[in-house]
């Protein structure tokens, strides 16, 4: 059980430290995300999902991704009313979605094999959906920018419908239920492609590590949006595995995945719409630290 995790903390402190002394650019995150939620993270949806045996219960967990982001930006549009601008809509949208793709799939996949990534797939499918949709409404509706970034209802579907992850998704989903398979030579590319997901996750993770939030903790709300992530998550995890129907596993990922990280869009959508892009790093990586070892806790407790 202890495997995994050390695995992937000793390859992300590799990466941070090869970063810290200069081996590797900082931003070369930039291009190994993209590579990630373009190329890998795809390829080892598809090499894996399409066939897969999909359990009928789980065919509602999206719903609970959708549900945890709606109930913490109700929560959050109290607890952060008074917030300045330049913080109110970034510790909104840090409030909403988890990081599945980029952290903790390939740690899961790992500890829960096929069957524990497969949950976590339908679990980001719904995710998704909050990050690209609801998050960017939020963060265009709280802007501190002077100028206009409304996309509107028909703009956001637009962007959902660009969503490389989420059409990925659908595919493997709408193949496993009508029963069919890729071409050989497809299964083949997309099988070694998704290898390299895993590595590449961890890469990413290592390179955008930074322990720079001082300043940003107090004025920015971020101890109140910490509080809300967690306690919201650790609250529904105990609801989860204690009275969702299903299977001890199905209970052991969701309760995870109710505790990972703010989404690394947190980051981009605070440089469109005007926040404080030091603050939404600090979200990224405070949430990052916490929820990988609370995650490696959990994991051998549950």
């Amino acid at each position: 059980m202890h495997t995994p995790f050390l695995v992937s903390f000793l390859t992300i402190l590799a990466v941070f430290l090869l970063k810290e002394k200069g081996f590797i650019p900082a931003d070369s995150s930039k291009v190994l995300s993209w590579i990630v939620m373009h190329v890998t993270f795809p390829a080892s949806i598809l090499s894996s999902l399409p066939a897969s045996e999909l359990n009928p219960e789980y065919f509602f967990l999206p719903l609970i991704s959708i549900f945890f982001a709606f109930s913490s930006l109700a929560i959050g549009l109290v607890l952060f009313r008074n917030l300045s601008p330049e913080y109110k809509g970034l510790m909104l949208m840090g409030s909403i979605g988890i990081n599945i793709g980029l952290f903790a799939f390939p740690m899961i996949e790992a500890v829960y094999g096929p069957q524990g990534a497969q949950v976590a797939a339908l679990m980001d499918t719904g995710n998704v959906v909050m990050i690209f949709g609801l998050s960017y409404m939020v963060g265009d509706r709280w802007s501190p920018a002077s100028e206009s970034h409304k996309r509107g209802v028909l703009g956001t579907l637009k962007l959902l419908g660009k969503s490389v992850p989420l059409l990925a998704y659908l595919t493997a989903l709408a193949l496993n239920l009508l029963s069919l398979r890729l071409p050989e030579f497809l299964q083949s590319w997309f099988t070694v492609v998704g290898k390299a997901n895993q590595f590449l996750v961890l890469a990413v993770l290592g390179l955008v590590l930074n322990f720079d939030w001082k300043g940003h903790a107090s004025r920015s709300g971020l101890p109140r949006l910490l509080l809300l992530r967690y306690l919201l998550g650790l609250g529904l995890g105990v609801l989860v595995w204690f009275f969702l129907p299903g299977d001890i596993l199905m209970r052991k990922v969701v309760a995870l995945c109710l505790i990972l990280p703010a989404g690394f869009a947190v980051v981009p959508y605070s440089m469109e719409f005007g926040y404080n892009r030091n603050a939404a790093g600090a979200v990224v990586n405070l949430t990052l630290i916490i929820s990988f070892f609370l995650m490696w806790v959990m994991a051998v407790l549950l």
